[in-house]
């Protein structure tokens, strides 16, 4: 366990590998193990870092901090503390996507790639339970025994109920289209297709589907919320083709692409 410090509060993190940094940000459930599998397997060819946000896991259950804005801050903080080389690669889940989004956003020139998994487009996308219920009787009640893994179910006992239910009223009332149409750095958005927890975009929001303004987007067939556990040797794959692939590649060509690799 590695512990750093911003004022008198702790951040909990892990670090592997070696080569051009990644940091992966956790979302509502659980926190940084869930990432285990894929910091192994990309260590080889990458430096490595996963924390817990404030509230979660073993970082500081700091009530006051519990925000999206305190959030992206504390990202900004733990890539200065630890001095991680920048540009670096953010790849967060549900609402660790949201966070390293508004983050790549308003610092664009220290992100090279952006990963999202499960970003919830607007408030209406996400399970509305997430914001008045406790983290265990929500993985219970919404994902069950089938949909959930031993990395969820170790690590959700340690959220603070605040810190979950806060930001998804938080986030209910956010959309982030916006973000991803003015985002300067390449993104690649993977969704469960099967998510009970943050639906794919749809409808209105279906275009986000197509690749455009050096955007892809990748929906894998019959996963829930934790593609990183329930598809692993795929979600390390895609990650590892994104993060290799040059910036000219057609949006056809990398579209179609990734589409074989779902399946």
């Amino acid at each position: 366990m590695s512990i750093t410090t911003v004022g008198s509060n702790l951040i909990h993190y892990e670090v592997l590998g070696r080569g051009h940094p990644l940091v992966f940000i956790h979302g509502w459930l659980g926190s940084w193990r869930y990432w285990w599998p894929t910091m192994q397997g990309l260590s080889a060819r990458h430096r490595v870092f996963a924390f817990d946000l404030w509230g979660f896991g073993d970082s500081s259950k700091a009530k006051g901090m519990y925000s999206l804005q305190a959030y992206e801050e504390m990202l900004d903080q733990f890539i200065d503390k630890l001095g991680i080389a920048t540009p670096v690669t953010l790849v967060g889940h549900a609402l660790g996507a949201a966070v390293a989004l508004r983050y790549t956003k308003k610092n664009p020139e220290l992100v090279n790639k952006l990963v999202t998994v499960s970003l919830p487009i607007n408030g209406g996308y996400i399970n509305a339970r997430l914001a008045n219920s406790q983290p265990d009787s929500f993985v219970s009640k919404v994902l069950g025994k089938a949909n959930s893994f031993s990395e969820i179910d170790s690590e959700v006992r340690k959220t603070d109920q605040d810190a979950m239910n806060n930001l998804a009223n938080e986030l209910q009332n956010t959309n982030f289209v916006a973000d991803l149409d003015e985002c300067e750095r390449p993104i690649l958005l993977i969704f469960g297709e099967e998510d009970a927890i943050v639906k794919p975009p749809s409808g209105d929001y279906e275009h986000l589907q197509r690749p455009g303004n050096n955007r892809y987007y990748v929906g894998i067939d019959n996963c829930n919320h934790f593609p990183m556990l329930q598809e692993t040797a795929k979600f390390n794959r895609l990650l590892l083709d994104f993060l290799a692939s040059d910036d000219d590649m057609t949006d056809l060509t990398l579209k179609d692409y990734w589409q074989r690799r779902t399946r």
